[in-house]
């Protein structure tokens, strides 16, 4: 399975992004998986805190979209998945933790960033790649503006670095610096300390703190993917027109 979820003393519910087809890579359906998997956290009563984490020292390398859609409705329908999880994950009512050890590109960049609580290994790399494939992450964009300096964002967005954990500390993107290897283990120590408080307190904390820095825009993530899906289906017109 792509998503798989345990649950940890009945109130954590440790999601781990074990990928399908490329190691460390999610496509469209698990995708629709995650988000379906994160609804379903929301609606367990017991749970008190979510923590998010990779597979076999990665946590995820970015999304795999489907190939050769030529329409941009079909293409909008593909990136709807995206929008899919980012809602899912805005509306669960407790904190959500990340656990980062190895890569985070792409789409999981954009898992980190808007993560309540994100713990990174001091070896790990964070990156939005899509610029180098001439593409603008735009979805990301939509609430990574939220975080972290209009500059700081346009120039990760333009240069697809990768930055190491020290930097997107300083950046706001991660939270905690750990050595190598010791992400997951700390994450869960976070993730426990946050059951210990009152469960409405704590929904409340959560619920209201990312409406006041509008951590989720759902108006300016739909109109990301109506420009990208336009592009994306021209370019994959006009590469048929070539061939």
């Amino acid at each position: 399975m792509p998503i798989e979820v345990t649950y940890e003393a009945e109130n954590i519910a440790t999601v781990t992004l074990a990928g399908r087809e490329k190691a460390g890579y999610l496509d469209t359906d698990a995708l629709l998986m995650l988000a379906s998997t994160l609804r379903e956290i929301g609606n367990t009563p017991r749970v008190r805190a979510v923590l998010i984490r990779g597979n076999d020292g990665m946590f995820c390398r970015g999304r795999i979209g489907k190939k050769n859609l030529s329409r941009a409705s079909d293409v909008a329908e593909d990136l709807n998945a995206i929008l899919a999880v980012n809602a899912a994950f805005d509306a669960l009512p407790v904190p959500v933790v990340t656990a980062v050890e190895g890569e985070a590109f792409g789409f999981g960049f954009g898992l980190v960033a808007q993560s309540d609580y994100a713990v990174a290994a001091e070896s790990s790399q964070l990156s939005l790649p899509e610029m180098s494939h001439g593409m603008p992450p735009l979805i990301v964009l939509s609430y990574l503006l939220r975080f972290v300096s209009y500059k700081r964002a346009f120039e990760l967005a333009l240069t697809s670095r990768s930055i190491g954990a020290g930097e997107a500390r300083e950046a706001g993107i991660v939270t905690e610096v750990v050595a190598r290897g010791q992400a997951v283990s700390r994450a869960t120590e976070v993730a426990r300390s946050m059951t210990a408080f009152d469960a409405k307190s704590l929904e409340l904390l959560r619920k209201f703190s990312r409406h006041a820095a509008s951590a989720h825009s759902a108006h300016l993530s739909e109109h990301a993917v109506s420009l990208m899906s336009v592009l994306i289906a021209e370019r994959t017109e006009a590469s048929a027109h070539v061939r």
